[in-house]
């Protein structure tokens, strides 16, 4: 699905998404970028070949990693509903003050772009094997 019909180069902006990619106009770029494998994307950055494939199984690593990037809040695209490790994973986050919302991509995908529209620091995080 299209999500934008202007660019915008200010930041990283989904142009688009369906189930196995997700496009991506890079932030000063007017060329579009597809993405087909797991990656992290900020209002500023775009970490592509995210090694995490099971969202639910991050590991304290991993997320000291996300907390690096210093985000808001983060979407992550699970593709399913709420259980008990995810929400383990939503308190953790929590007690630092970050905002965590699961959903599916294309929710996900809208979600980052009026988030970053409004200049609130997001952290999107995609793993096609959930998704």
């Amino acid at each position: 699905m299209k999500l934008s019909q202007e660019a915008v180069t200010d930041y990283n902006q989904i142009h688009s998404y369906d189930s196995d990619q997700v496009v991506i106009r890079p932030q000063h770029q007017t060329r579009l970028e597809t993405l087909k494998t797991n990656f992290l994307l900020t209002q500023e950055q775009l970490i592509t070949h995210w090694p995490v494939r099971v969202i639910e199984s991050l590991t304290a690593e991993q997320l000291a990693e996300l907390k690096q990037l210093d985000p808001e809040v983060i979407l992550f695209a699970t593709g399913s509903g709420l259980c008990l490790e995810l929400q383990k994973l939503a308190q953790s986050l929590m007690q630092d003050h970050i905002g965590v919302e699961f959903m599916e991509l294309g929710a996900a995908c809208r979600t980052f772009n009026l988030l970053v529209s409004e200049q609130r620091k997001v952290l999107l995080a995609v793993s096609f094997d959930a998704v």
